[in-house]
């Protein structure tokens, strides 16, 4: 088996990145950062929404793209150079060269196709014929690797010419969509991206949680050659619950912050409505989104409306002008309730409910809302926290020379339970809406659950 050597080669300088300072540069990162369809991550923010309740938190895909590569990096070199790690590789699971250089580089692209907000409208429902109309951005891999820059020529040539790897190979990867013996190594419970952006959102946001002993969990990785992932050993333990606590609790006060909540259901319910209306077509919304940056997005949006602007464009305007809508009933998730998962996942029964209360506060309060100045915000069933991930994560004993699942070890409080909790503690199913109309609706309560679920 070929030694990687270029794991330890630092002959391009450095590029100093927020949390991890100094990262060594070589010829082939280089010219793969250095790309227009990579730098076209500098204009996309990592957290959305979020810097308009942390306004620090303006840091974009691209540092954390070279973040993600520097601990793939440390974890590949300690894979390589720690005699335990070396003597659990397999046959079908082991690390030269080549299997270096494909994770490495895929880890550095693993969100090359990303565009302004994917994470609220991909993939999901957002019409009210309940049609799909984002692509995930993993499945833009393979776009963006082969789209040609004029003077620069595309990423897949990059790949091939100084990684030596198959673009294809590196897409495929990437978005997960066929099973590679080094998949898990990408997207997982104990995956470099989570361990970056964490640490990086939490810098960012000025905030106590996101603090991980990364150095102490890398050292306790070692190869799970049965199940194609990372396991640890005791050692990572208590880091690898900070990480996991940290997750929870950026979940709860940074990604799930009840306004970066707010602002994400305004704006898909814009994109319903302009959908609906035929204000936009399908076309021009998908071509705002994944060809734009986060600062022009919501100002070319508004451009692409006809004049005079329909009545749902205000949503578009409260977001530009900062005037979120305010909370004004909370309630619990409960995945048994069938009600909930059905307005979380079928967008014209959500309208349907929205219409509805402004239809009912119209007659109690002698009003004239037209239908957009309340928004439902029904968190997804998927879950959030790697559930079934987590549960495969296996605990290796050094002296037993064993692996054992984790959560069933006897030596942490994380559980497959615990986890479930805080899967739903985090979790809350809010309807938001004008200042003046939440007022209204905190003194109707009991009659807005029974508009939501009408008692049989």
């Amino acid at each position: 088996m070929s030694f990687p050597e270029f794991l330890f080669r630092a002959d391009g300088g450095f590029i100093r990145v927020p949390v991890w300072g100094h990262i060594p540069l070589d010829r082939a990162l280089k010219r793969t950062i250095s790309h227009p369809t990579f730098l076209r991550l500098k204009g996309i923010k990592q957290l959305s929404f979020a810097h308009y309740v942390f306004p620090g938190a303006t840091h974009t895909r691209f540092e954390h793209s070279i973040g993600v590569y520097h601990l793939t990096k440390l974890i590949l070199q300690r894979l390589l150079t720690n005699p335990l790690t070396k003597s659990l590789q397999s046959k079908s699971f082991s690390f030269d060269e080549q299997s270096c250089k494909l994770i490495l580089a895929s880890s550095l692209l693993h969100d090359i196709g990303h565009y302004p907000h994917a994470h609220l409208v991909e993939n999901i429902a957002i019409t009210s014929k309940n049609e799909i109309v984002f692509k995930d951005h993993q499945d833009l891999t393979n776009e963006r690797l082969f789209e040609t820059r004029e003077g620069f020529g595309s990423l897949a040539e990059i790949l091939e010419q100084e990684w030596k790897l198959d673009p294809t190979e590196v897409a495929t990867m990437v978005t997960g969509k066929k099973k590679m013996t080094f998949s898990k190594l990408i997207s997982g419970t104990l995956d470099p991206d989570k361990m970056d952006y964490l640490m990086r959102d939490a810098h960012h946001c000025s905030v106590p949680y996101g603090n991980i002993d990364i150095e102490r969990l890398i050292e306790s990785f070692v190869p799970d050659s049965k199940r194609k992932r990372f396991a640890i050993t005791s050692k990572g333990i208590a880091p690898f619950e900070s990480l996991m606590f940290a997750k929870y609790a950026m979940m709860r006060n940074v990604y799930w912050h009840h306004t970066v909540r707010t602002l994400s259901a305004m704006l898909k319910r814009f994109i319903q409505d302009a959908l609906d209306e035929a204000q936009l077509s399908r076309s021009d919304v998908q071509a705002v989104f994944y060809h734009n940056t986060d600062e022009r997005i919501l100002d070319d949006l508004l451009d692409a409306l006809p004049k005079p602007l329909f009545a749902s464009a205000e949503l578009l305007l409260a977001i530009l002008e900062r005037r979120p809508y305010k909370r004004a009933l909370t309630l619990p998730t409960d995945p048994n309730e069938s009600w909930q998962v059905e307005l979380a996942t079928n967008a014209q029964r959500r309208k349907e409910k929205e219409l509805a209360l402004c239809h009912y506060l119209n007659r109690k309060f002698r009003l004239n809302l037209k239908g957009y100045e309340v928004v439902i915000d029904a968190p997804p069933a998927k879950s959030i926290f790697d559930y079934e991930d987590f549960s495969e994560l296996q605990l290796y004993r050094e002296k037993r020379k064993t692996f054992v699942p984790f959560s069933e070890s006897g030596e942490s409080a994380f559980t497959k339970a615990f986890v479930a909790e805080f899967e739903r503690a985090t979790k809350k199913f809010r309807i938001i809406a004008q200042a003046d109309i939440a007022e209204k609706i905190r003194t109707k309560q009991n009659e807005v659950i029974d508009i939501l679920n009408p008692k049989s």
